[in-house]
């Protein structure tokens, strides 16, 4: 039965969860034996009392939404089958030979709590989950992952006992989503008591996403930010990064001078987020991976961090989702022409439509020799603008993925496009999902990447190739890659323009052909 917890939370009653214990005892042992594997009741009861205690935790966090409670129903189904994975999991694990009883972690290097199921955990949990660092004479933990676990007051008070053991080796601290389904003002002692155990590390990478910080709650992480003076690496995503707490980054972070990784993803930043977030760039001098993601940035926010990037040597550069604009693309130029580790650059769905991407294209045209992955995607851009960006991503050898899916490229951009493939040996992903792309572009790209001995994806779902192209494309495809799927599912026959003259098209890409072959004997 279900009883009514503190502030109306769901709880079952002791009566019910000892039934549950029983019946969870039975079916461990039933399933264990149709394995073909015998095991004791007390070893079951004991397997069966620590499932039940997860799958009801996490159920708990589960009966909490955004907007209040689930119903009481709900949240029993819920927990009934999370109970039902873990008798599964439970059994697969005793037939592999796995008691449950792994290494300790003070012997290894590292600590990993994310295995796909959310729990509260308790003082008792904590003790239990810690207890080879906390009973180990000298840690040798390097790397610690708390992720999807929820910690309370109490938990995160022994969470802090065993940083403190690994002082001297822990490294790497994930702290993201450890606060899930926790009333607010609990969930803010447990970050701080948690961030407050950082000043005795040393640590090089710290997350802490995932876990709706807000302000407030950059506030809480303060110790972690302003005591870690050599840290490498730091992630913000999903934390409501608002205009403030944006602010509250700037002014707290501590290790501008070591700093080489800052992510931030699907933030409420905007402008004034992205001003002070590049005032924190421009102080850290061996910046070489930023992720600004999904954070409703527009011109003027994507411009100041333009001018920020400039003098920076980056490797990965990720801006994608946020309204930039071709002013931010005109901003990006000064500092993309010097860019010569650049391996990682993501600008889809940033509106920079033609003028945008001509712009990108030219700076990148000298620099940016390493280049492995380019992101355009949903940029509007037409087949006007291919020229120049095709010449642009011809002298980069170390291509790996091309990412221009919702774009307007047509036959003309896809056959451009297609003249450069077979130079790219490391090739695994070209994405032109929904470009209005008929037989020919279709049937040009095809053939360009059937050498290409590394790829993995190649969509052309979505565009407007008839139906016995397709046939074709699949064959060939299934041929020379049989491990790669081509989808087609969306792909609309119906809009084939028939006026396009095969020939004219391919007159069109064999003379770019020929200006590219000649333009690179000249270098």
């Amino acid at each position: 039965s279900v009883k009514e917890g503190e502030e109306g939370e769901w709880e079952l009653s002791d009566v019910t969860r000892a039934s549950a214990r029983e019946g969870l005892t039975g079916a461990i042992r039933s399933l264990a034996e149709l394995k073909g594997v015998k095991i004791e009741e007390e070893s079951a009861l004991t397997k069966a009392k620590t499932l039940e205690e997860k799958a009801y935790t996490a159920s708990k966090v589960d009966s909490r939404t955004t907007t209040g409670r689930r119903p009481d129903a709900e949240t029993t189904q819920i927990y009934a089958r999370k109970a039902g994975n873990l008798v599964i999991q439970v059994v697969e694990a005793i037939q592999r030979g796995d008691d449950g009883s792994s290494k300790a972690a003070g012997a290894e290097d590292s600590l990993d709590l994310c295995d796909g199921n959310r729990e509260f955990v308790t003082a008792e949990t904590a003790k239990a989950i810690f207890a080879s660092i906390l009973g180990a004479e000298k840690s040798a933990v390097r790397k610690i992952r708390l992720s999807t676990k929820s910690f309370g007051v109490d938990a995160a008070e022994v969470a802090a006992q065993a940083f403190a053991a690994c002082r001297d080796t822990l490294v790497d601290l994930d702290l993201s989503d450890v606060i899930a389904g926790r009333p607010e003002d609990e969930a803010m002692k447990s970050l701080k008591c948690l961030c407050d155990a950082v000043e005795c590390l040393k640590l090089e990478n710290l997350d802490l996403s995932d876990n709706a910080l807000g302000e407030k709650g950059i506030r809480a992480c303060a110790t972690a930010l302003t005591s870690q003076s050599t840290l490498k690496g730091i992630a913000f995503r999903n934390i409501g990064c608002s205009v403030a707490a944006c602010k509250a980054i700037h002014d707290l972070l501590a290790c501008r001078d070591t700093l080489r990784r800052i992510h931030l993803y699907n933030n409420m930043s905007d402008d004034e987020g992205a001003f002070s977030i590049a005032a924190l760039i421009q102080e850290t001098p061996c910046l070489e991976d930023f992720m600004m993601v999904s954070s409703r940035v527009k011109q003027e926010g994507g411009q100041r961090l333009a001018k920020a990037f400039i003098g920076k040597n980056l490797v990965s550069l990720d801006l994608h989702d946020n309204i930039l604009g071709p002013e931010t693309a005109g901003a990006l130029v000064e500092a993309l022409r010097s860019q010569q580790h650049l391996k990682h650059l993501n600008l889809s769905e940033t509106c920079l439509e033609d003028d945008g991407v001509e712009l990108i294209a030219g700076s990148l045209m000298a620099s940016a020799p390493k280049l492995e992955t380019i992101g355009l995607a949903a940029n509007d851009i037409t087949p006007d603008v291919c020229p120049n960006l095709v010449r642009c991503l011809a002298n980069k050898p170390c291509l790996r993925e091309i990412d221009l899916k919702e774009n307007e490229l047509g036959d003309r951009g896809a056959l451009l496009l297609s003249c450069i493939l077979p130079s790219k040996p490391n090739l695994e992903i070209v994405d032109l999902y929904q470009n209005e792309i008929g037989r020919a572009g279709a049937t040009g790209i095809t053939k360009s990447v059937l050498a290409c001995k590394n790829l993995k994806k190649l969509d052309l779902n979505a565009n407007y190739i008839p139906n016995d192209c397709v046939d074709e494309i699949v064959a060939a495809m299934k041929q020379a890659h049989p491990e790669v799927v081509c989808e087609f599912d969306e792909n609309d026959e119906d809009m084939v323009d028939d006026d396009t003259d095969p020939q004219e098209l391919q007159a069109y890409s064999e003379g770019f052909d020929e200006e590219l072959a000649r333009s690179f004997e000249k270098l």
